[in-house]
């Protein structure tokens, strides 16, 4: 299996009903279009729980989504479509400002747990390495006694579009979490916390994301 996660946010001046009207319909059936999709989810964002900024800022996110394939080959001929490579890149400028694309190894297991779930998306310090950073979020998780399951997605590599604004860095991991209620996703990311000093330490920019997810398939 392999997944691509897409940073999107909207046109600007648009609504955020508009943007995901938008997206959840016309443009979600014509993404529908391409073949060995596995499964499609558009995480919208519904609140930025908590960010850490570098100098030059954080991310700017609306929607993220997750599309998965059965392999590398079957996602390139998807994108080689007539309509991976023309009707949808044609079609995003009518509701998106910006689009950064990152394909991702994944340690999560399908399907999506149930819960509230949150997205944390992170570009890492140079010093840190994926081992590192679990080791850190997964420690920092048990010492707040935070419920919640969670998996990560490492970023392989990145693509941008020629007529879209883009993240000038790009994030190294997108980790999801899915805790029993909102109340408890408001708490992990309460500013002195354990898990947001841990990301903080290890990231330039971060952002922890509470999502409304719309899974299509």
């Amino acid at each position: 299996m392999i997944k691509r996660m897409t940073l999107l946010s909207r046109k600007e001046g648009a609504a955020f009903s508009d943007f995901r009207a938008y997206w959840a319909g016309c443009h979600a059936d014509l993404a529908l279009c391409m073949e060995g999709i596995t499964s499609y989810t558009q995480n919208r964002v519904e609140k930025i729980l908590w960010k850490h900024a570098d100098a030059e800022g954080c991310f700017l996110v609306d929607g993220i989504v997750e599309l998965c394939f059965e392999n590398d080959e079957v996602m390139s001929v998807a994108q080689r479509s007539a309509t991976g490579s023309k009707y949808i890149p044609d079609d995003e400028p009518n509701f998106l400002r910006g689009w950064s694309l990152c394909v991702v190894e994944h340690e999560d297991a399908f399907p999506e747990p149930l819960g509230v779930k949150v997205l944390v998306v992170a570009a890492m310090k140079d010093r840190a390495d994926r081992d590192a950073f679990r080791k850190a979020v997964v420690s920092a998780k048990e010492a707040d006694g935070t419920a919640a399951q969670m998996s990560f997605n490492w970023t392989t590599r990145t693509a941008t579009r020629e007529r879209l604004w883009s993240e000038p860095v790009p994030p190294d991991v997108l980790t999801a979490l899915w805790f029993e209620n909102t109340a408890q996703a408001h708490s992990a990311f309460e500013a002195d916390g354990a898990l947001v000093r841990a990301i903080s330490l290890l990231s330039n920019r971060a952002a922890a994301y509470l999502i409304d997810p719309l899974v299509l398939k």
